[in-house]
């Protein structure tokens, strides 16, 4: 009975994982269209795997770019929130503060 309950416990922490794993990389997908698939305003929130930068680098990036791109993570977050995207927490909070929400 034991091992049958640690097979389980094994089974769900890898499909975890890999769920995981899926929903980063298609956040990305799903988000770089609403930046017309520039990858400079997805960039400042995500790294090239889809996967959300920390609170420090994200701050960096945002305090180190143009105005331009600023005005275009803002303008695809708004376009983002406007079509109800799924965000990951982390991206909805910067998304959040680009707007100064």
């Amino acid at each position: 009975m034991k091992q049958i309950l640690a097979a389980a416990a094994l089974t769900m922490a890898f499909t975890v994982g890999a769920f995981a794993q899926t929903t980063a990389s298609n956040t990305r997908t799903e988000l770089d269209a609403f930046a017309g698939n520039d990858p400079t305003v997805w960039d400042m929130m995500m790294d090239s795997e889809g996967v959300d930068v920390d609170d420090a680098t994200f701050e960096s990036n945002w305090a180190g770019a143009t105005p331009e791109r600023q005005a275009a993570l803002q303008q695809a977050c708004t376009e983002a929130e406007e079509a109800k995207a799924t965000f990951s927490d982390a991206v909805a909070s910067r998304c959040k503060t680009a707007l100064g929400n």
